[in-house]
Parts: C-alpha cells; sequence; structure tokens
C-alpha cells in the first residue's frame, strides 16, 4: 500500500516549488529537491504490515477489506557542487494483500524515480532539468494527474527542463518545456484517461530585492488524449506573482491571473492561481502548504469541462532525536460543467495521514501510519471512504 507515500510526494512538490522560483510552479509538479549539501548514497530496505479497508457507497463499485504485506528498495543520492549539483532518488517495492480486492489482482507493485540536475553556465545562463516517473496503484489528489478513485496501476512521467538568463543584476527570464502524461493499465479505464501533455512557458523576473521578486508569465499547455476522440484541450495562461523569503526559514511563491480554455467542446475562461509556502518553525519543525486553482483534464469523459481547487499542508516535527511525528491533509473541490444531458457534478475530496516514528538505532527505525480518504459527491456511485493503519520496519545503510 503506498498511502504513506503521498505525503513524502506532497512535500517533495512543496520543497521544489520554493527552491526553484524562477521556475514559477509550474503546475506544482516540480519535483526538484535540495542541492544545500551533499548526501552520500543512502540505501533502505523496508517491510510494512497493514490493514485497509475501501467501502463504496454504490454497488456498482466493489469494496474490499484485506490485511496486506508490503516491501520495497530505496536508495536517494545528492552531488552539492557549485556548478552542477544533481540528485536521484529511486524505490521499487510490491504490496500483497492477503484477501481478495475485488476487480484487481492481490498483487500490486510500485516504483518511484527522481532525477534533477542543474547547470551553471555562466553567471548569466542556467540550464535545468527535473524529471519523475511512478509506477503505483493509489491515487494521488495533490499531484492532479490520476483519477479520484482506485482504479488499478497506472504509470505517470513528468519532466520539466528550463533555461534561466540574468540580463542584469535584477531581471532575469526563464523558459520552460514541460511533458506531462499517464498511462492506465486497465483497458476500460486507459480509454477515458491516457493523455500526454505539453507546457511551454516564458517568465519575466525583477528582483525588488534580496528577498523579493516580481514576476509576469504566459504559458501555453496542449493535452492530447491517447485512446479516446473529441476531448483534446488546450490553455493559455497570463499571470503575475511575487516570490518572497521572510527569513531563511520562512519563504513562499504566489502567481495568479487567468486561464483561457478551449477544447473541441467549449471555450471558456477561468481564474487561475498557485500559492506554495515553506516554514522551517524551527530546526526540528517543517511545516509547508500548497494550493492552486485550474482547470483539470483528469475524469473528464462526458463533461465539458472540470475545474478544480487543491490544496494540502504537510507538518512534521522531531521530539527527540529518536523519535518523530507528522501529519498531512489533501482537500479538492472540483466542478464538473456538464451540457445537454449531462448534469453539471460538483465534488469534494479529502485525505488526511498521521504517522509517528522511532529510530530503535542508528541504521534501523519501526514507523506506525493512519490513512484517511474520503470523496463526497453529486454523483452518488463515485461516493467512498477508505481505511488504512499500517506498521513498518526500515534499515538504511
Amino acid at each position: 500500500m503506498i498511502f504513506p507515500r503521498s505525503t513524502l510526494i506532497v512535500a517533495c512538490v512543496l520543497f521544489s516549488v520554493l527552491q526553484a522560483s524562477a521556475q514559477g510552479l509550474v503546475g506544482i509538479q516540480n519535483y526538484s529537491t535540495d542541492f544545500s549539501q551533499d548526501q552520500p548514497w543512502i540505501w533502505s530496505i523496508s517491510g510494512r504490515g497493514g490493514y485497509d479497508h475501501l467501502d463504496y457507497s454504490s454497488p456498482d463499485y466493489d469494496s474490499f477489506q484485506s490485511t496486506y504485506v508490503q516491501g520495497s528498495v530505496g536508495a536517494s543520492f545528492t552531488e552539492a557542487d557549485q556548478i552542477t549539483p544533481w540528485s536521484t532518488v529511486l524505490d521499487l517495492g510490491a504490496v500483497q494483500y492477503l484477501e481478495d480486492t475485488a476487480d484487481y489482482d492481490q498483487t500490486f507493485y510500485n516504483a518511484r524515480v527522481a532525477f534533477n540536475i542543474s547547470h551553471q553556465m555562466s553567471q548569466r545562463l542556467r540550464f535545468s532539468d527535473n524529471f519523475y516517473t511512478t509506477y503505483g496503484s493509489q491515487p494521488n489528489i495533490a499531484m492532479g494527474g490520476t483519477t479520484s478513485l482506485f482504479n488499478g496501476q497506472y504509470l505517470y512521467g513528468f519532466n520539466n527542463f528550463n533555461v534561466s538568463y540574468a540580463w542584469s543584476q535584477r531581471f532575469s527570464t526563464t523558459t520552460s518545456y514541460t511533458v506531462e502524461g499517464i498511462r492506465y493499465d486497465d483497458q476500460i479505464i486507459s480509454a477515458s484517461e491516457d493523455r500526454l501533455s505539453h507546457l511551454v512557458a516564458q517568465q519575466f523576473s525583477y528582483a525588488v530585492s534580496q528577498r523579493t521578486s516580481l514576476n509576469v508569465e504566459y504559458r501555453y499547455r496542449t493535452t492530447q488524449f491517447q485512446n479516446s476522440s473529441g476531448r483534446d484541450f488546450s490553455s493559455q495562461f497570463a499571470l503575475a506573482g511575487v516570490d518572497h523569503a521572510w527569513s531563511e526559514r520562512f519563504s513562499g511563491s504566489f502567481r495568479a491571473g487567468a486561464e483561457f480554455f478551449k477544447s473541441e467542446r467549449i471555450n471558456n475562461t477561468a481564474p487561475y492561481a498557485e500559492v506554495a509556502m515553506d516554514y522551517a518553525v524551527a530546526r526540528r519543525t517543517q511545516a509547508r502548504w500548497f494550493g492552486s486553482v485550474a482547470f483539470d483534464g483528469a475524469e473528464l469523459q462526458n463533461y465539458d469541462s472540470r475545474q478544480t481547487l487543491r490544496t494540502g499542508i504537510t507538518l512534521s516535527h522531531q521530539f527527540t532525536k529518536k523519535f518523530g511525528a507528522n501529519a498531512g491533509l489533501q482537500y479538492a473541490y472540483s466542478i464538473f460543467d456538464g451540457s445537454g444531458a449531462v448534469v453539471d457534478v460538483t465534488e469534494h475530496t479529502l485525505m488526511l495521514s498521521a504517522g509517528v516514528n522511532y529510530q530503535i538505532l542508528e541504521n534501523l527505525a519501526v514507523d506506525a501510519s493512519y490513512n484517511y480518504s474520503t470523496l463526497m459527491s453529486d454523483d452518488a456511485v463515485r461516493e467512498f471512504q477508505r481505511n488504512n493503519v499500517s506498521l513498518g520496519l526500515t534499515a538504511s545503510f
């Protein structure tokens, strides 16, 4: 089960956004890493056991409840070179459910690969690339690419390449290209959800001070559905924003403007906004928050468009050198716009997580977590509640 990883993904997203403010938030999906210090190769092996209960309100979907076991291996590395810093993260694992999981096999596989690199060509010119891909089975409403329902295994990928040039000490520009896609193993889901998006962006930034920069940005995105016709769409964005560091511990980034949405069905214009903040309350405490309002490509099916507000917060605190705790909240509010016989639908999706961890030995830690998710919809067929509890042991070296 990879629900505990959802909080980690959100944290990676938020931290990367604030580390790469020259790029803007790029849809809050930049999985960069922190290049502030070297981190040698760290390898880990973990085992986990737990209980998962997914309960749909409608008999049209099959509920299930099952205990499960999970194993995974991971590795991470960071080279904080002043000219060419880079980092990589790799996680591989499998989950075995011990009871029947309805429409799907009892074994699920998950993998996550991230690679980030930046190169300072000169004092003015910098290139960077951020790559992330995951193969999993659990929905992630913060990521925004997946369906809200449990729909089996999917492959999601994201890559952002950008070039920044400082024309003066205060004025700089950033040009970026992003490709993003998702593919489901299930043929029925694949027919309506598989898609590929391309986004190009041009940002102009002016540093008002060492802590504050003002930005204007234009973006163009196009999305093609791979297995269905008549649903492709494109968007243009006109945005303005600010990046600001209140202190070494507190920084944030904000963009707002308009999104001009055009598909084979409708043309529409709506507000667009994205925000992320990172606050190190103390050396042992971290708080991160993100939010976005935008058109959404997931689960369109027969709807003309979908506009979604997404927000989330993660908190972590290390009480002692050995004992720590974390908590997270993700929420999405969606409006599906229909026409003709297709009625508009409003949905609320909520994910809560909480966990504790204890360092038994220098390289051995135990953790326990609880995750809750629910979807409330005008379409009662889609409503569900899910509870997951687990206990894990991780060895690192």
